[in-house]
C-alpha cells in the first residue's frame, strides 16, 4: 500500500487500535532507554544506567460530572467511551473525542513520550508533504514532511512533537518576554517524521534547520503484541 497524506494522516490517529503490548528502545540527544509498555496502563522503563522505573495508569486525570436541572429526570446513560469509526483501509477515520485524557499511555519524563507513541496531534491542522514508504531498523514506516498551522494542537503545549512559533504562540501567547525569546532562539523549518505502519507509533523525528532544543529521537521497535506477563510480574 502507498502512502498518502490522507492515509498517513489516518495511521497517526490509529495507535490505540492497532497494538496492546510494545518492545522498544527510544534513541535521543537526552539518552537510550529500553521500555516495555502493556496497555492499558503498564510501562517499564530501563535506562542504560541499570535502573528500572515502573509507571501506571494514565498521565491524565479527568473527571465528567454533570447534573440534572432541579426537579428533571436523571439524564439517561451515555457512552463514555464510544469506538472508532474505521476505514476500509482499517485505518481510524475518527476516533472519541479527548479519548487520551482516560486511555492514555503513561508517560515518561513529559508527555512527547506519550504523544510518540500515540501521535493524534499529527492527522490534523499539520501540513503533511513528501509522503513515502521506507524502511526503519527493519521495519515498514511512512515518512513525511511536517509543518504544523494555525489550529495545532499538541497533546502538551509546552512539550509538542512539532516545536514551532505555532506552538509556542499557543501555549505562551499571553507571556511575550518568554515568547521573545522562543522567537530569538528560533524554530525548525519543518520536521521529517516516520510513523511505524503496524503501530502508528512515531518511530522517527528530526527537526529541519534551526532546533536549540534538540528535539529529534528515534524508535526501534523489538517486539509488539508479546506476551509481557514475565516483564511486569510482581509490580503493583
Amino acid at each position: 500500500m502507498q502512502p498518502t497524506v490522507d492515509s498517513f494522516r489516518a495511521l497517526a490517529r490509529s495507535s490505540p487500535w492497532r497494538w496492546r503490548t510494545l518492545h522498544f528502545t527510544r534513541h535521543s540527544a537526552a539518552g537510550e532507554v529500553e521500555a516495555w509498555l502493556r496497555r492499558p496502563g503498564e510501562l517499564l522503563v530501563r535506562p542504560t544506567d541499570g535502573s528500572v522505573h515502573y509507571q501506571s495508569g494514565a498521565p491524565y486525570v479527568v473527571t465528567f460530572v454533570r447534573s440534572p436541572p432541579d426537579g428533571a429526570d436523571p439524564w439517561p446513560d451515555r457512552d463514555l467511551d464510544p469506538g472508532p469509526t474505521f476505514r476500509p483501509d482499517g485505518f481510524v477515520a475518527e476516533r472519541p473525542e479527548h479519548y487520551h485524557l482516560e486511555h492514555g499511555d503513561p508517560m515518561w519524563q513529559n508527555y512527547t513520550w506519550t504523544a510518540m507513541l500515540d501521535p493524534d496531534e499529527l492527522s490534523h491542522d499539520v501540513d503533511v508533504d513528501d509522503v513515502r514508504s521506507g524502511e526503519l531498523y527493519g521495519r515498514d514506516v511512512w515518512w513525511a514532511r511536517l509543518r504544523p498551522v494555525e489550529g495545532y494542537e499538541p497533546r502538551c503545549g509546552c512539550c509538542p512533537l512539532l516545536w514551532s512559533e505555532v506552538s509556542v504562540i499557543g501555549e505562551y501567547g499571553d507571556e511575550p518576554d518568554r515568547l521573545a525569546r522562543f522567537r530569538a532562539e528560533g524554530f525548525p523549518d519543518a520536521y521529517d517524521a516516520a510513523l511505524d505502519v503496524q503501530t502508528g507509533v512515531v518511530v522517527s523525528l528530526d527537526p529541519i534547520g534551526r532546533d536549540p532544543h534538540d528535539r529529534a529521537f528515534a524508535v526501534e521497535i523489538h517486539e509488539v503484541d508479546a506476551d509481557l506477563d514475565a516483564v511486569f510480574a510482581g509490580r503493583p
